[in-house]
């Protein structure tokens, strides 16, 4: 996905910020260092993880680029969903294999 400024580019706009004066108060740190950090300069770790808080990303995500932007959050479950998990957890062992190879002939096409 290339560099981390470019990581911290693209969180920018997801997160809709215009300004970087206002970000870079929010943080306390001048608007210059976070013009060099959008070029991809380096970073102290106490700054980018200030950044990745405020701007609600994950820290693995923009300095290393594993995972998602949101990797961060909790994954969420419906009620929906725990009950469906609750049912295929609770079929006979036949029955389950035969869902899980109709499944992956559904996520196949």
């Amino acid at each position: 996905m290339g560099d981390w400024g470019h990581r911290l580019r693209q969180a920018l706009r997801r997160r809709r910020v215009g300004k970087l004066y206002v970000l870079a108060l929010e943080i306390g740190v001048n608007e210059s260092a976070l013009t060099r950090w959008k070029k991809g300069d380096a970073i102290s770790t106490t700054n980018a993880i200030r950044l990745c808080q405020v701007l609600d990303i994950s820290l693995d995500w923009l300095l290393l680029g594993r995972g998602t932007m949101d990797l961060h959050k909790p994954a969420t479950t419906s009620a929906a969903d725990d009950l469906l998990v609750e049912q295929v957890r609770a079929l006979p062992p036949e029955a389950a294999a035969s869902l899980s190879d109709f499944l992956r002939q559904v996520a196949a096409r």
